[in-house]
């Protein structure tokens, strides 16, 4: 029998979400442009979709108007400690990048990817650990708002907690449509890690067999050799196959899937974009 062709990834991307400044020890703000590089290089059918900027009206959905205006000012400082206003424009395409990859997701109920990262711990009105503007609850309240999404699935595998999610999920009474699960809110080491995995695909299930669509974040500073590691500790074949869990459950229960990127802090970066390759070839090999 003949290998299937490799499927087709619909990237939301345009270079306006990059930063090339050193914006401090987090890389994410460099890291959307070399990954899609990666993933054309390891011969992967991406075809680029067209973003737009987000609006300071769609931001403040789920943030204080006053806290958006703000940072994109640069009167207060953003997630990387700075006032930077170049910074400052890239995050309005960074959350539009994620927004319009949901978008595309629920509404032709495919998968979807979106090279962003800095969302998780950026609160209502507060910005916290490279994070300014939280895209997961912006997208799902947008979701809700203006294509009558029912209920929107939030799976935060990044090692860290999605405290911030969490915040502006409370702060805007979305905990009625939004469901969340963050794995950095549990301990999740290496002496239960195999467990945790053998148990995700019923974790999805229960969670998330009601969702509309799957926002799902990708980070691999869960990898056991990240500096910042605090929960998963997973090896490199546990990457992989954490994410081909989660495409192949969605696939059953019929949930289109937004993917991003989400954290991760090895040195040099070429390990981090190792690790991100593997999620795309998770998606491929997913049957």
């Amino acid at each position: 029998m003949s290998e299937s062709p490799p499927k087709e990834m619909l990237v939301f991307y345009n270079k306006a979400q990059c930063v090339d400044e050193n914006v401090g020890y987090s890389p994410s703000a460099k890291k959307p442009k070399l990954v899609v590089e990666a993933w054309r290089k390891s011969g992967y059918p991406v075809v680029i979709q067209k973003i737009r900027a987000l609006s300071v009206e769609e931001l403040s959905v789920a943030h204080d108007k006053n806290y958006v205006k703000g940072v994109l000012s640069g009167k207060l400082k953003n997630g990387f400690d700075n006032k930077s206003l170049t910074v400052a424009k890239s995050l309005q395409w960074t959350t539009g990048s994620f927004l319009c990859a949901a978008v595309h997701a629920y509404t032709h109920k495919v998968n979807t990817f979106s090279p962003t990262s800095g969302f998780h711990h950026a609160g209502y009105n507060y910005a916290n650990g490279f994070c300014t503007f939280n895209g997961l609850t912006i997208t799902a309240i947008l979701l809700k708002q203006q294509y009558k999404a029912r209920k929107i699935g939030i799976l935060d595998l990044d090692s860290h907690d999605g405290d911030g999610t969490e915040n502006t999920i409370s702060k805007t009474n979305s905990e009625d449509f939004i469901s969340h699960y963050s794995l950095g809110g549990y301990s999740i080491q290496k002496h239960n890690n195999a467990e945790w995995l053998e148990n995700l695909p019923d974790l999805i299930r229960e969670k998330f067999a009601d969702c509309d669509i799957l926002l799902y974040q990708a980070g691999v500073d869960c990898h056991e050799d990240d500096p910042e590691v605090h929960s998963g500790h997973f090896t490199t074949e546990q990457i992989y196959l954490r994410d081909k869990l989660v495409f192949s459950t969605c696939k059953e229960l019929t949930i289109p899937v937004v993917t991003n990127l989400a954290g991760g802090y090895q040195t040099p970066i070429q390990k981090i974009i190792d690790l991100h390759n593997l999620t795309a070839k998770a998606f491929q090999d997913c049957e």
